[in-house]
């Protein structure tokens, strides 16, 4: 049970280290922002609103440092370096011994020399 429990927090150490799960904190942020939007123009939809943000060229509406607050607007690209130091010497009581046999292959040269063949590159004689 233990070793269970120490398996979900790591795996949720390592996620949330990573970045998708960081762009999904900021949701809250993009529903706000859509509200503000919503009370400006009453008749933008969700759609037009993420179309606005992430499909198309964002209307000029001096709001750019808010937009950039946006889930996957701004994306920081983090590195987690981990290191594995153990702390117990492990030594192997399996032992090496070296053999004494020689493996000795006798085969038959089947290949003629042919004398032909290295005069192909010869210069001709006059």
């Amino acid at each position: 049970m233990v070793r269970k429990i120490c398996i979900y927090i790591l795996v949720l150490v390592l996620n949330f280290n990573n970045c998708l799960f960081e762009q999904l904190f900021k949701v809250p942020v993009l529903i706000e922002h859509y509200v503000e939007h919503q009370d400006r123009n009453a008749d933008i939809s969700f759609t037009d609103f993420l179309a606005m943000h992430y499909w198309g060229k964002d209307i000029n509406d001096t709001d750019d440092e808010r937009d950039r607050q946006l889930p996957f607007k701004n994306i920081d690209h983090h590195v987690s370096h981990l290191v594995f130091i153990p702390n117990r010497i492990y030594t192997s009581n399996v032992r090496i011994v070296p053999t004494a046999s020689h493996i000795i292959i006798n085969y038959k040269n089947n290949l003629r020399h042919n004398p032909h063949l290295g005069a192909l590159f010869r210069p001709p004689i006059a």
